[in-house]
């Protein structure tokens, strides 16, 4: 018996190492930064990034119509009836076809 929970120890330990190994593939390292410019070139870039902020700050925050947002449209109502008279229809002609195959 102790030979039998031996070799499920191993087998066991066996499965977790190679998980461990196969996962381990799954993590990759961060991005390293790139290397900053020298001299005059930077400071070029950074004014120009400085001087984009604002108009990042005043961009349009347009409100998108999200027809989830839980208010009752019509696009809702129509697909409750439709969506509810096309499964009691599906249901209903399913126990058709089983009654008149005689399976129920």
């Amino acid at each position: 018996m102790a030979r039998c929970s031996l070799l499920s120890a191993v087998l066991l330990a066996a499965a977790a190492a190679l998980a461990v190994h196969g996962l381990a593939q799954a993590f990759v390292p961060a991005p390293q930064p790139a290397p900053a410019l020298r001299g005059g070139v930077s400071s070029v870039a950074a004014a120009v990034a400085a001087a984009g902020v604002p108009l990042a700050a005043s961009a349009a925050d347009e409100l998108l119509a999200y027809n989830m947002a839980g208010e009752w449209t019509s696009t809702f109502i129509a697909g409750y009836f439709i969506l509810t008279l096309g499964y009691t229809a599906v249901a209903f002609f399913s126990y058709l076809v089983l009654t008149k195959l005689k399976i129920i």
